[in-house]
């Protein structure tokens, strides 16, 4: 892709699932990827491990819900590397509850992490890109922003704000040339994926009938989504959630897979 060599990039959430699918991607297209991880070293290390052969690739910890921390973390990164030129908001938390009983505080975790987070990085990143003359964000939303499931609320709406978010911000600071989108990935085949459909929790043949392509997808189609919108093949394009779901936001009735 144009645009990506060389480049400086963030990817929050990028020690597993999606977000180290993406910084994959990115490394493979030259960039310089800094991923963001939360308390858990152990998957620092080994996204580290598992990738660094591909170009160059450093981990910082970091609390998303902290609003100083997330601008530290946007300063720090500038500070070492001289500017930002691309942040991927990939960092969520699910957590599963009926509306009726959902905690307060609970709710307002994954609003935070899920959106608040978003918006603060992609501001304080978007603060630098004006310097520089522009930059790109992508921020990850999801099919359930779309189609929506029952005990997933404050995960619906989390998501269905990111699309809202991606829009306003890529009106306000398009005159700016930075340009911010969003990808909306369907079921993607993560280990988080494969231990719910290992413990009975995920129905994989009740998904299969929604999405038209039968098949779950792989971290690096998400991330083939995600380095486009942030190359300059995508230099036209802002304020825009793609859906990378197989199909499955466009589907209408549930299909099995031989008609």
């Amino acid at each position: 892709m144009r645009g990506i060599q060389g480049k400086i990039t963030v990817v929050t959430g990028g020690t597993r699932g999606i977000g180290k699918g993406i910084a994959k991607r990115f490394l493979e297209e030259g960039a310089t990827v800094i991923i963001i991880g939360g308390k858990n070293q152990a998957d620092a290390d080994q996204a580290i491990a598992e990738l660094s052969p591909l170009g160059k690739i450093e981990a910082m910890m970091v609390d998303l819900s902290n609003a100083d921390a997330i601008e530290k973390l946007i300063d720090d990164v500038v500070a070492k590397y001289g500017r930002i030129d691309i942040l991927v908001n990939n960092a969520g938390i699910q957590i599963r509850k009926w509306a009726t009983e959902f905690p307060v505080e609970e709710f307002d975790k994954v609003i935070n992490v899920n959106m608040r987070a978003y918006y603060l990085a992609s501001r304080c990143a978007a603060r630098y890109m004006q310097k520089q003359g522009g930059g790109s964000i992508v921020c990850i939303s999801s099919g359930n922003s779309q189609c929506f499931t029952s005990q997933r609320s404050a995960y619906n709406i989390s998501k269905a704000a990111v699309n809202g978010l991606v829009a306003s911000l890529g009106v306000e600071w398009a005159r700016f040339n930075i340009r911010i989108n969003a990808v909306a990935p369907g079921y993607v085949m993560t280990e988080m994926i494969q231990k719910g459909i290992n413990e009975g929790i995920i129905d994989i043949e009740n998904i299969m009938k929604v999405i038209p392509m039968k098949r779950l997808l792989m971290p690096e189609e998400i991330g083939n989504s995600v380095v486009f919108l942030a190359s300059d093949e995508a230099s036209g394009i802002t304020g825009q959630t793609l859906f990378t779901d197989g199909g499955w936001s466009k589907a209408g009735l549930p299909e099995e897979k031989e008609l």
